[in-house]
């Protein structure tokens, strides 16, 4: 009987093998070689898969969001209704900050997408993905809908506005983390982006008058 090949498995194979090698490397280290070595396959093994460079990059980055959505919606099954909401907002903003190696890998994955360019058709559909994470943490603070189109900004501009700086600051907080980690480290990062969070409840309860 012919072999039959698991090519979903093989697959999986591949990426936790392109997993070690940015999180040891970063994405310029990617490479058909460097992966298939990594892997203990051969180069011409791995291009069944993965033809050339940019496609592993691609794959790289599209693993990385796979993984913070499944932490993201597993939160969802975790998270207790009784957790005051602010806390609730953190977790799920902590899922997009770099305070793991898991979490580290998948950032240094996400360079990636510099990397790649126009090449990278996903690019601006993820940014857009985290924007609705944070412009809905916003709304849950502000007591209102979350959206589900991570096209479609929220018809309340103050919303918008104050996820558009939760954004900047976990990006800001994760760039810290892996650019300047003697500077910083991941309780501040957690004590730092509750404090935001806090800031953010405040002036909506000063714009509502509550």
């Amino acid at each position: 009987m012919p072999k039959i090949v698991d090519h979903e498995q093989r697959r999986r194979e591949l990426a936790e093998a392109l997993w070690r090698v940015i999180a040891a490397s970063g994405p310029a280290a990617v490479s058909i070689r460097s992966v298939a070595a990594e892997a203990g396959w051969s180069p011409g093994a791995l291009r069944h898969y993965f033809r050339t460079r940019e496609d592993l990059l691609v794959f790289a980055t599209e693993l990385s969001e796979r993984r913070a959505t499944e932490r993201i919606v597993g939160l969802d099954r975790e998270l207790t209704g009784d957790m005051p909401l602010l806390e609730r907002a953190a977790r799920y903003a902590e899922q997009l900050l770099p305070l793991d190696a898991t979490r580290r890998a998948e950032f240094r994955a996400w360079e990636s997408a510099g990397i790649l360019g126009e090449l990278d058709r996903g690019r601006d559909r993820r940014w857009n993905l985290q924007r609705l994470l944070y412009r809905n943490l916003i709304a849950a603070l502000a007591g209102q809908e979350a959206g589900a189109d991570p096209d479609t900004p929220h018809p309340d501009a103050w919303v918008e506005e104050w996820a558009a700086h939760l954004h900047s600051v976990v990006d800001g907080l994760a760039l810290q983390l892996m650019v300047t980690p003697g500077a910083t480290d991941a309780d501040d990062v957690r004590r730092r982006l509750r404090a935001f969070l806090a800031r953010a409840a405040e002036a909506h309860e000063y714009r509502t008058g509550r």
